[in-house]
């Protein structure tokens, strides 16, 4: 019999944002057994990747941290007024900023252009205290950093600064998988020689880094004494390859919950006839998750989202509020979850799984979520 069941004589709340800072921890420990003895800076910018800043910073400082790395100098500040000692290296947004924050507040500064390191050694002048700097090259990435052309010009100049404090030398290695081997030892090859050629103008900074998360990961001889890691940390690899390499844990759940149910007969429209067919009997639901979370609209169609522990497509529409999907299961329950990315029981829908259908990168993802979603943070444990 086809009927349409009535609205929830109970409401249910919104999209909600899981925030498991158990799966944090374990994956922080993980990825320093991998990269040992190197040190972990945790960059924890755009809000730790939409998990929460300080929730997160918590967590991995505790876990074992050597650095931090953030967005601006106001959230370097937030960490120090949580109690976080460690170094606190500001990566962006930070042009125009109070040079005063850094100083107020022990924080590092990222020079990845030759413009921020006149500006830096000249503010050090003025104030009498110099901000540590990293100085960024860029050797191949082609993004930002001083090109590794004129890195030897850039070098003999920096030795004759007398106020710049340089800690850290760096770079940002090109690699997501197997497929950029042989760009990224390119890339290795020239980071080397920078050093070397540093070394030789007795520049030796407390710090040298290039990997990124996948680089960290797969490449176990990578250059420096630390690595960075973003998005690995909350357990998203960036493709299946770094995940087979290091299993890791999703962190983050987005999750939303059933609101009605209907019967759709094979070649009938769901939600309604205009937007997508049913290749087969089954059943349509609609979903309390809609783009007003930020969720992406274009993925209605092309994604899957979790429905107990097994992959259903999201179709038909996006509204505000909330989406639709269809099963062939039994009928499902008012007010049962669907997962839209992370875990549901065993299973898992990872990040770059759905960043691949609309051409985004993984952590951008939840870095668009709103902050008027729920966020409910956990510490399961093991």
């Amino acid at each position: 019999m086809d009927y349409v069941c009535k609205e929830p004589t109970v409401s249910f709340p919104g999209p909600e944002i899981r925030v498991d800072l158990g799966a944090l921890a374990r994956n922080t420990t993980s990825i320093l057994t991998r990269v040992d003895p190197r040190g972990l800076l945790a960059v924890i910018k755009w809000n730790g990747y939409g998990h929460g800043l300080i929730p997160c910073a918590k967590v991995v400082d505790r876990s074992g941290a050597a650095a931090f790395g953030v967005s601006s100098p106001h959230d370097g500040a937030q960490l120090r007024q949580t109690g976080i000692t460690k170094p606190i290296l500001v990566m962006t947004d930070w042009v125009g900023k109070p040079p005063s924050l850094f100083l107020d507040w022990d924080l590092e500064a990222a020079a990845t252009s030759w413009y921020k390191v006149e500006y830096l050694e000249a503010v050090s002048r003025k104030f009498g205290r110099a901000i540590p700097t990293h100085v960024k090259f860029d050797t191949g990435l082609g993004r930002v950093g001083i090109h590794h052309s004129e890195a030897a010009a850039a070098l003999q100049k920096i030795s004759r600064m007398k106020h710049l404090n340089v800690v850290g030398i760096y770079s940002h290695l090109g690699y997501s998988g197997p497929q950029d081997n042989k760009h990224g030892q390119r890339q290795i090859e020239i980071f080397l020689k920078i050093v070397r050629q540093a070394k030789n103008l007795g520049i030796e900074p407390r710090w040298i880094h290039l990997a990124n998360s996948a680089a960290a990961i797969a490449i176990p001889d990578v250059p420096g004494n630390m690595v960075r890691t973003g998005i690995a940390l909350y357990g998203q690899p960036t493709t299946k390859d770094v995940y087979e390499l290091l299993p890791l844990e999703p962190v983050m759940t987005l999750a939303g919950r059933i609101r009605s149910v209907r019967r759709v007969r094979r070649g009938h429209g769901f939600p309604t006839p205009h937007f997508w067919k049913a290749p087969m009997d089954g059943w349509g639901a609609e979903v309390g998750l809609g783009h007003s979370c930020n969720y992406p609209r274009s993925l209605v169609g092309k994604a899957d989202v979790l429905f107990h522990g097994k992959r259903i497509p999201l179709v038909g529409l996006m509204s505000r509020d909330s989406c639709f999907v269809f099963t062939e299961e039994d009928r499902p329950d008012i007010g049962e979850e669907v997962v839209f990315w992370g875990k549901q029981g065993d299973a898992v829908l990872y990040l770059y799984e759905l960043a691949a259908h609309i051409g985004a990168l993984p952590y951008e993802l939840p870095t668009w979520l709103s902050s008027h979603c729920t966020r409910v943070f956990t510490s399961d444990s093991k």
